[in-house]
């Protein structure tokens, strides 16, 4: 089958021989190295080759305006803003509005818009008609009801606002220009009007060209319309366009001929009389191989290349160029590349590789991060740990900090959630990354001084020729990075720019962001990996499509403006609706000529990701000649080794037990006793295996420390009064001391969440303070109202041992813990435990609280009657103990008790002394601890998946 550029270029050799007076010009540049190709071909002499452009190339050479980077227009436009307006904003605050104000007078200058009707500051609706009578009448209809629907009569902050700006933007849009002019700089949309809007563009276009040929378009804006009839009237100008007869012709409807259809009326078609329109989208059904494959995440889809690749029948190294993968997202170029099989000997990456994948650019987005996080008070400047611990482990980071420094500095980031720099004075080049800099020109400097630093020490180790490529690869991005601040330079430095040191970053890091790195190679051979723009009027045999997911393929983002949907209707600038048919028009081309085309997408719908196939893939769904064949693709990732629900135990199960609890000695703590009764396996994982869950110091407030901390406060509220009788009058007095609570609260936090480590307050903790305050003077009330009272004892230890027969001998395991608090209240010795999680308000039975796979509410009681029996048992005396539990969630209701209730048919049997559930509670207590010891037992798995297993650190190894 003859291809789209390769018949023009046999109609163009035919009609014309030599080609060096004429022009082609194509949407992208890649189309121009593949008809240099078709014409190449067959040549028995040689022939001069026409130039090739892409529209913009040929627009831009028809004047003298230079373009400019977007940071220094933004710097242009702030400076013509502050002349217009008496007090404007600063540029930390501009630059968020001024990016979008750019891409509104792009897109009106492209669309030759009347700015002066489009931007009018129009409050009087019956003046429409006189000042802007040059409208049609549908814009002046779409400008009436927007101003009505806009209702100026009803004043707020936002419409005042809209108002002030959009009364200037006139005056904005043209004192702009006339500076950009004076300069001789511009950006894209005001180059294009420009050259539309001179006397005789077709002089400035085609002076040294007998014909201009436009190959391959679809959607074109207001400017490129009248160069091109411009061209056209003269005789200068000839157009091909590509397009099957199935979206073409009158009565079918599909947005891929939106465009295509005004362009043949407009400029005629010059395709050679035998090309023919119908194409694969119009071949019967079973021509062509068309399959989509559902797959269950983006990953799983560039696994499956290497299979999708040896599938393409005749595929070799001589016809390879034939076959495209298309990325439909983009940002899947670097797992396309790691996953192409070894058979795959040439391939052709149209595409650079984007700067902000490489791990140069996580790097000094670490950077970024560290100065728009630090804070400074009191002199004292202060970085996230949990950043700064992960800047210190980067992989850059080997060669130039030593292991000491680098085993200091992440002891210091692992024990809090911020650190001072000061911390890091006695390591050098610790020092040299955390400093907090306010100056641009100094920031600047900082991230050039640690960059070149990476760049040298990479070469203090040679690990071979592979080593060798991937540290020219570093170096390469170091460059373009270095070119980047180079770029910012310009804007540091003009006068009455001044904006903050975060501006400058996110400034940067946008810079950084649009960057990619070409690379190098042959670009007409091999499997050619492309982006979707990349393959505009190109033709393959074999495609794969990746990501063919709706709101990828058509990607529809909408870009924020100040001109509304109506008003960019009503004036013919494009909005979402144009967007979704050049999309259409890209797809359905590249499916002209393709005779194997295989579509996949992601149907995972986490996060932001629809999971839904593409609406064009739908469309062919429901076409009889274009309907694919569907395959769905998953992946189940376990384990290596699962245990099973059933996990038998054998002797070195038992024999890790038995030096555990006996031969060291450690206690049984209630905390295991409860594991045990919640999930065997969970128990095994922990107290068997010894796997523990890493030490992460917390970045916020979790509801295990605020725990803590609550008994922290409770603890620092009653230190002074232990072995003392305390009143409600005191009590009361403490409940009225904000100040105090306060304080207590703070150092609680201080000590038990930041471990020491002074720094800023976040939201987070200003709210978890707020709700801490509220609980503590919920006891605190409590206590009130149980006053007088005498408190034994506060925050002690307390344990007893329990006899057990293991292996023929008498063993002892000690099993106990700390106690929150013991008193006297009105005779009564209580041992009392805070609660902030939830605590079940009766039991049926003693028994209950052994069951195997109870429920986890009941752990509080078997945890406060273990801290009974060891104090009984401390005490040697014969006491009456009562087991109570501050159930702090519950305590704001009238109805709260803290007593332990057995719930019998008739009545509620409150547990007033230890000793009548004593005898009971010690049988279960044994048989429990004998069946963890027991080497017939089992470790099993709990069956409640959906409460116990949804936040259980082991989940992952059980494989649920």
């Amino acid at each position: 089958m003859e291809y789209f550029l390769e018949r023009i270029a046999r109609a163009l050799k035919e009609e014309y021989g030599s080609l060096n007076r004429h022009c082609l010009v194509f949407p992208g540049r890649r189309a121009g190295l593949y008809i240099i190709k078709y014409l190449s071909e067959g040549l028995q002499k040689p022939l001069w080759a026409p130039a090739t452009y892409t529209i913009n190339d040929l627009i831009s050479s028809g004047t003298s305006l230079q373009a400019a980077g977007t940071e220094i227009l933004l710097c242009e436009l702030y400076q013509v803003y502050s002349g217009i307006r008496k007090a404007p904003e600063s540029f930390d605050d501009f630059y968020f509005w001024g990016d979008m104000l750019l891409n509104d007078f792009d897109d009106a200058d492209k669309y030759l818009v009347d700015t002066s009707a489009l931007f009018g500051n129009i409050r009087d609706l019956k003046e429409i008609d006189i000042r802007f009578g040059n409208l049609t009448d549908q814009q002046k209809s779409v400008i009436k009801n927007f101003w009505i629907n806009f209702d100026v009569s009803k004043p707020t902050r936002e419409k005042d606002s809209f108002i002030n700006i959009w009364s200037i933007l006139n005056d904005l849009y043209t004192s702009f220009r006339s500076k950009l002019r004076s300069r001789n700089i511009a950006y894209e949309g005001m180059i294009f009007r420009d050259v539309a809007e001179s006397a005789d563009p077709m002089t400035l276009i085609a002076g040294s060209w007998d014909m201009i040929h436009f190959i391959g378009f679809n959607a074109l804006n207001a400017c490129e319309k009248k160069i091109m009839l411009s061209l056209k009237n003269a005789g200068k100008a000839k157009f091909y366009w590509d397009y099957d007869n199935s979206y073409i012709k009158k009565g079918t409807y599909n947005s891929a001929g939106l465009f295509m259809s005004e362009n043949l009326q407009l400029f005629g078609n010059d395709m050679p009389e035998d090309w023919n329109y119908n194409t694969m989208l119009s071949a019967p059904a079973g021509k062509v191989q068309r399959k989509v494959i559902q797959t269950s995440s983006d990953i799983a889809q560039v696994k499956l290349i290497p299979g999708m690749v040896s599938e393409i029948p005749g595929l070799s190294n001589d016809n390879s160029h034939h076959t495209a993968i298309v990325l439909s997202d983009e940002n899947l170029l670097v797992p396309v590349l790691t996953s192409l099989p070894d058979s795959v000997q040439d391939i052709n990456i149209t595409m650079g590789y984007p700067l902000r994948q490489s791990q140069v650019y996580t790097f000094t987005k670490m950077l970024m991060d560290l100065q728009l996080s630090a804070v400074s008070s009191d002199g004292i400047t202060r970085f996230p740990c949990k950043l700064s611990r992960a800047l210190l482990k980067h992989p850059l980071l080997k060669n130039i900090i030593p292991e000491d420094e680098k085993r200091k500095g992440e002891e210091i980031t692992g024990k809090a959630s911020w650190v001072s720099a000061s911390s890091f004075e006695e390591m050098k080049t610790c020092l040299m990354l955390f400093r907090k800099l306010d100056d641009n020109a100094s920031l600047a400097g900082w991230f050039r001084e640690i960059l070149s630093s990476v760049a040298v020490a990479q070469y203090k180790e040679n690990d071979g020729e592979d080593d060798n490529l991937r540290k020219g690869f570093v170096n390469e991005f170091i460059y373009r990075i270095v070119l980047a601040l180079n770029r910012l330079e310009t804007v540091i430095n003009t006068p009455g720019m001044n904006f903050s040191a975060a501006t400058y970053i996110r400034i940067f890091d946008r810079l950084l962001r649009n960057q990619s790195v070409p690379f190098s190679g042959e670009p007409l051979s091999g499997i050619q990996i492309m982006g979707i723009l990349e393959t505009r009027a190109l033709d393959f045999k074999n495609i794969i499509i990746l990501s063919v997911n709706e709101g990828v393929m058509p990607s529809l983002s909408s870009s924020s403006s100040f001109i509304p949907f109506s008003l960019r209707e009503a004036f013919g600038i494009p909005s979402l609706n144009h967007q979704e048919s050049i999309f259409a028009y890209h797809f359905y081309r590249l499916l002209h000529r393709a005779e194997n085309v295989t579509f996949t997408y992601n149907s995972n719908s986490e996060g932001l990701k629809s999971g839904e196939m593409s609406r064009f893939l739908i469309q062919m769904h429901y076409d009889d000649r274009l309907k694919p064949s569907f395959l769905t693709v998953g992946y189940n990732f376990k384990a290596l080794t699962v245990p099973g629900e059933i996990l038998k135990r054998d002797d070195s199960h038992s024999q890790l037990l038995y030096t555990r609890f006996v031969t060291e000695g450690r206690p049984l703590s209630p905390s295991a006793i409860n594991t045990w009764l919640s999930c065997r396996m969970k128990f095994y994982f922990r107290y068997v295996a010894g796997i523990k869950e890493p030490e992460r110091p917390a970045e916020e407030i979790d509801p295990a420390t605020f725990g803590t901390i609550l008994h922290e406060i409770m603890r620092l509220l009653y230190a002074g009064y232990t072995g003392k009788i305390i009143g409600a009058a005191q009590i009361d007095s403490i409940i009225k001391d904000e100040d105090l609570l306060r304080k207590f609260a703070e150092e609680a936090i201080l000590h038990k969440f930041r471990k020491g480590m002074d720094g800023p307050v976040t939201g987070n903790e200003l709210i978890v303070k707020e709700i801490l305050l509220n609980f503590v003077k919920r006891i605190l009330i409590a206590d009130r109202d149980a006053a007088p009272l005498k408190i034994f004892h506060i925050e002690e230890y307390f344990d007893f041992p329990i006899e057990l027969r293991l292996d023929g001998s008498q063993v002892k395991i000690r099993t106990g813990g700390y106690t929150d608090r013991i008193d006297l209240v009105k005779s009564e010795i209580r041992i009392v435990d805070y609660k902030t999680g939830t605590i079940s308000d009766s039991i049926s039975g003693i028994e209950d609280l052994f069951g195997d796979d109870r429920k986890k509410d009941h752990d509080g009681w078997l945890q406060v009657l273990i801290y009974c029996e060891a104090y009984l048992r401390k005490s040697a005396e014969n006491l009456t103990l009562k087991p109570f539990i501050y159930k702090i969630k519950k305590m704001s209701s009238g109805s709260f008790t803290g007593d332990l209730i057995i719930k019998r048919e008739r009545e509620d049997i409150p547990v007033s002394n230890y000793i009548d559930i004593r005898e009971q509670f010690m049988k279960g207590l044994n048989e429990t601890i004998t069946g963890i010891f027991d080497p017939d037992e089992p470790f099993v798995m709990t069956k409640d998946t959906r409460n116990k297993c949804r936040y259980c650190p082991y989940c992952s190894l059980c494989s649920r």
